[in-house]
């Protein structure tokens, strides 16, 4: 199963949550990180958590390499690079799911709708695939712009995921302590590790309801 976190906005979200995908999905299944971003973010920091790592950035061989990393792996997270059209293209031609992290601010959701419209583009192509799904990250609770930002997500026409990962100094941290969430003692890290293993189990789902069909 290909799953490429996507969104040609830099600073969503994306090597933050592959990373944390990869590390939760790693206590039960066999799974790599392939990082298609020249800054190697997802590289850097996955090498401290004994996870596989591919380090990919040319379309040709990413196009390449996924389906037979796919055929040996239970799952291959990719962590997309923002703007640059012709990798994050291969990816939507390749993967199963795009996972689409979002910020509540009018900027990134603007961004998002390019993402959007790519995606659409390549379904009509393959028939419908790679499923989407989107979900808020960073974002603040008890606001306004939260609750607008939902709205506009859910008028995007792609699935929203219910599962939101608020905005915490620990997710932050984590990449320069080199661990994740769920190794980190405080209490704001105890309930970032709950929504992520709350959207994981839902992206899961997603998943599993698609191979039902």
């Amino acid at each position: 199963m290909i799953i490429a976190l996507v969104n040609q906005k830099g600073g969503a979200g994306k090597t933050t949550t592959a990373v944390h995908f990869a590390y939760w999905l790693s206590v039960n299944s066999k799974v790599i990180v392939v990082d298609a971003d020249r800054q190697k973010s997802s590289a850097n920091w996955v090498q401290f958590l004994n996870l596989p790592c591919r380090v990919v950035s040319d379309p040709d061989e990413l196009f390449d390499l996924l389906s037979p990393l796919a055929q040996s792996f239970d799952y291959v997270i990719v962590d997309a690079p923002g703007n640059l059209r012709e990798i994050v293209s291969v990816l939507l031609d390749r993967s199963d799911l795009a996972l689409i992290p979002c910020k509540q601010s009018g900027l990134d959701l603007h961004s998002t709708a390019e993402t959007l419209r790519l995606i659409r583009q390549r379904q009509e192509v393959r028939g419908g695939k790679p499923l989407v799904s989107l979900f808020l990250n960073q974002a603040k609770k008890g606001t306004l712009l939260l609750r607008d930002s939902i709205q506009v997500l859910q008028e995007s026409g792609f699935p929203v995921l219910k599962s939101i990962i608020y905005d915490r100094q620990c997710i932050m941290d984590a990449p320069g302590q080199r661990t994740t969430v769920w190794n980190l003692r405080s209490e704001s890290a105890k309930q970032s590790a709950s929504e992520f293993e709350r959207l994981f189990k839902e992206v899961l789902e997603v998943l599993d309801e698609q191979s039902k069909k």
